[in-house]
């Protein structure tokens, strides 16, 4: 608090920094006061996604009501299940149904050779792949592409994706590293992986990590208690959880990386002896 001097001029002097320090406590209530009262009685959104006969809608509209952090928009993005790979490549380069897009450089979409049998679903683009424009390009897919013939996988059977096609990251220094992304976030790019396994019909699908795996098989579900198990699911006729390739690559020395990546093998050869 502003202590007032009681004397002479020093009063004045006082007395104004109080006013002035006075008159900043009213505009920030005032603007906190409209704030809430924009976010009070703003209009209930629509729900993120619904389900519409074979098509799935995401609802496009934000709210700008504060300092334009978010496009107005009434158009709506309409995902059709039924659509090719490469259609649903092309809707989602405009997507906006979440923050994600602003700070990415592009959309990264799933990508794979016509007529995939097994799926990969990781957690997010990163640094290298958010460049390029596509899935698995980085250190961690370059570690899956070597294990996954290691383990006796045909790589040109496999269509890579992610739970979330735009790369989240946070600056350190003059790199972009990864931050996690948040469930409504996971949520508001769910019809999009959706409308890839429609697309693909895998046999199999892989869930790469906690992320992909709580983001296709509820939020209750733990890599640790599952993982290299096939799964029940009406998602394909095989579905495993297993953990994420970079995952490996954080291993805190050789052994440890070297033990992880066999047990990831070991994974993948389970995949190698359905033969499909």
């Amino acid at each position: 608090m502003t202590k007032v001097c009681t004397h002479g001029r020093g009063k004045d002097i006082a007395m104004q920094q109080l006013e002035e320090s006075l008159r900043r406590l009213r505009t920030d209530h005032l603007d906190i006061w409209q704030v809430t009262i924009r976010r009070r009685h703003r209009p209930r959104a629509a729900s993120r996604s619904t389900s519409i006969g074979t098509a799935c809608v995401i609802d496009d509209k934000r709210d700008r009501s504060v300092k334009q952090k978010t496009p107005l928009s009434n158009q709506r993005t309409l995902i059709t299940p039924s659509g090719s790979i490469s259609e649903l490549a092309k809707e989602a380069k405009d997507c906006r149904n979440c923050e994600l897009w602003r700070n990415a450089t592009q959309t990264v979409f799933g990508e794979g050779k016509d007529h995939p049998k097994i799926m990969f679903v990781g957690e997010q683009p990163g640094n290298e792949e958010d460049k390029q424009g596509k899935p698995f390009v980085g250190p961690a897919g370059h570690l899956l592409d070597r294990l996954l013939a290691e383990a006796g996988v045909d790589r040109k059977k496999v269509y890579v994706t992610n739970a979330v096609k735009h790369f989240k990251w946070e600056p350190r220094g003059k790199r972009r590293i990864h931050k996690k992304p948040n469930a409504r976030e996971i949520a508001a790019c769910r019809p999009w992986l959706d409308a890839e396994i429609a697309a693909v019909k895998p046999t199999v699908i892989v869930c790469l990590g906690a992320t992909a795996a709580q983001a296709l098989l509820g939020r209750d579900f733990r890599v640790t208690e599952h993982r290299g198990e096939f799964l029940v699911s009406s998602l394909a006729p095989h579905v495993m959880a297993t953990v994420h390739p970079s995952s490996i690559l954080r291993a805190p020395d050789e052994q440890t990386r070297h033990q992880q990546e066999k047990e990831f093998v070991r994974d993948m050869a389970q995949i190698a002896k359905l033969k499909i």
